[in-house]
């Protein structure tokens, strides 16, 4: 009785025990199967990195944290344009990130500023307005018809008295005049509603321009273990739809002071997010290209096989690929690549990734860029050269003397090329390119100088044309008259030039160069003049064209 009783409570442990066990695992099972509990956070844009055509965005999120467990993090309303491969997080040491995943939640209603709805408002009265407008005209209309047609007074048999006649013609001259006051009353009102509408209209378009339904969503699945306050969460990703390009400022105050750079961006952004009072940092990288420099690959040579004719002697002769197709007597064999398709594949050239040199610029100011599809300037630096102040004039084709300014090409202006706006003592002059230069110094045009004045005649009496057996000879002769009305010595740079010959059959001469430098290969000719204050300069030259008489010119 003893054993039996041994035996039962043996069986109903071992039944409890299994019990137990299988509550656990199904608790288990329930723990993990269960969908984490989702927390949709406010995030803000903190900083932004600016690449050629796209940007990396990161956002910070603060929230707290009551218990303990498994949550879904979610940062809604973010741009189509994310990559999505580009997505990262970090999180507050307190929090366990275990995934990061996106998706679309298209029941999401972007929320629109105050002064966003108002305007909306003011344009659906405004609409109403000149509805009631449009309304009171076709009145005026209508009741103006409704008198002229029924303007007969009286009967045939029975006439109008005279001063009855003065009264109704007052009435109708009183009843038109209060047409007329009416409808140009009306008309400025409408004029002036349709001038608000209009503003009204353009302001809502430049808020809807770029403005996207931001249906993203990146979910974190974090785990926290404890209760805390302002835990930090950042996000970051690649966005596209995004551009920026420099341009410069050069401003000279004059002729003994440096030349001032400055160095702008125009960021130009349609992500659907607006970036409201951001960290700018700007640079010619560009994430999506692999930086890659190439390698040489031994160049392998062989001998192509050679094609023959049956009734040819057989015999080699080597030719190295890329050669021209041999011929056999009357018989043309094309040579075909001897290249198995597998060697091609085997020896395709890779790409070697290399870090590439690039340039960043970052702001020290925080910048609000609206998602607006419009150009937004941004300060990036500004430095002073010392420069070589010239003045040059090419009277043969623009009287006009320029001045100029030789700077010297720092590292800068030979990384960022761009468009720059050239303001000389305060007047904006005109635009110029700024480009990576072989050279060590970069010229610059800053504008005209009218104190100095060029004239370019051709001198009749020293211009003939001669003939011996079939050559005709033309002479000519340049006059250039320079003056100098400033109050200052200035050194002047004039270029002009003799044609060139291409053909042995023309034959140029240069008779008197005037004290010119010559470039035999160009034909230019190159004055560099000391200009005294408030005097006058003469300068000539001349030569002489020979050719067959039978054989026109072109004009020179």
């Amino acid at each position: 009785m003893k054993k039996i009783r041994s035996i039962i409570i043996i069986v109903l442990a071992n039944t409890f025990n299994l019990l137990a066990q299988s509550n656990a695992v199904n608790d288990d099972i329930s723990y993990h199967n269960s969908k984490p509990s989702e927390r949709k956070v406010n995030s803000v844009v903190s900083n932004v990195t600016v690449f050629n055509n796209q940007a990396q965005v990161t956002r910070i999120a603060k929230l707290n944290f009551e218990g303990s467990g498994i949550f879904n993090i979610v940062f809604d309303k973010l741009s189509p344009y994310i990559n999505i491969n580009s997505i990262e997080a970090k999180a507050d040491a307190r929090i366990t990130i275990l995934s990061v995943s996106n998706r679309n939640e298209y029941l999401n209603n972007d929320e629109k500023p105050a002064d966003i709805i108002l305007l909306e408002d003011s344009l659906v009265k405004i609409n109403a307005e000149l509805e009631d407008f449009k309304a009171d005209k076709e009145s005026i209309v209508h009741q103006k018809e409704l008198m002229l047609n029924n303007k007969n007074v009286g009967s045939n048999q029975v006439g109008v008295k005279a001063d009855e006649l003065d009264d109704l013609m007052e009435l109708y001259k009183k009843k038109l005049d209060d047409f007329k006051v009416n409808w140009f009353r009306l008309t400025r009102l409408e004029d002036k509603y349709n001038k608000a509408k209009y503003y009204v209209e353009q302001q809502l378009a430049a808020y809807n321009n770029g403005k996207l339904t931001l249906n993203n969503e990146v979910i974190l699945t974090v785990k926290a273990e404890n209760n805390f306050q302002n835990a930090q969460v950042e996000l970051t990703y690649l966005v596209g739809n995004v551009s920026w390009s420099p341009y410069y400022d050069i401003r000279v105050k004059d002729n003994k002071s440096d030349v001032q750079f400055f160095l702008k961006a125009n960021i130009y952004q349609s992500t659907g997010e607006d970036w409201n009072n951001v960290k700018l940092k700007l640079t010619t990288a560009n994430p999506a290209e692999g930086g890659v420099k190439p390698e040489l690959q031994t160049n392998w040579l062989s001998f192509r096989p050679r094609e023959y004719s049956n009734n040819q002697n057989i015999g080699f002769k080597d030719v190295i690929t890329g050669g021209t197709p041999a011929s056999y007597g009357d018989k043309v064999i094309e040579e075909e690549d001897p290249t198995p398709s597998n060697y091609k594949t085997k020896f395709a050239q890779p790409k070697v990734s290399q870090n590439m040199f690039n340039t960043e610029f970052e702001t020290n100011i925080a910048y609000t860029i609206p998602s607006d599809n419009q150009n937004h300037q941004v300060d990036l630096t500004s430095f002073a050269q010392s420069a070589i102040y010239g003045y040059s004039v090419v009277p043969k084709l623009n009287k006009e003397v320029f001045v100029t300014a030789q700077v010297l090409a720092n590292d800068l202006i030979n990384q960022i090329s761009g468009e720059a706006n050239v303001y000389y003592d305060g007047t904006f002059t005109g635009k110029t390119m700024i480009s990576p230069t072989v050279n060590d110094t970069l010229l610059l045009t800053l504008g005209k100088d009218k104190r100095i004045q060029v004239e370019r005649k051709k001198l009749k009496e020293f211009c003939s044309n001669s003939f011996f057996g079939g050559t005709k000879t033309e002479s000519i002769t340049w006059e250039i008259t320079i003056k100098n009305t400033r109050k200052e010595a200035v050194t002047l740079t004039i270029e002009d030039q003799i044609p060139v010959s291409t053909d042995k059959e023309i034959e140029v001469k240069l008779t008197d160069k005037g004290n010119a430098n010559l470039d035999e290969a160009t034909g230019k000719l190159t004055w560099k003049l000391d200009l005294t204050p408030e005097k006058s300069q003469i300068i000539k030259f001349s030569f002489e064209v020979k050719h067959p008489k039978d054989k026109p010119l072109t004009g020179y």
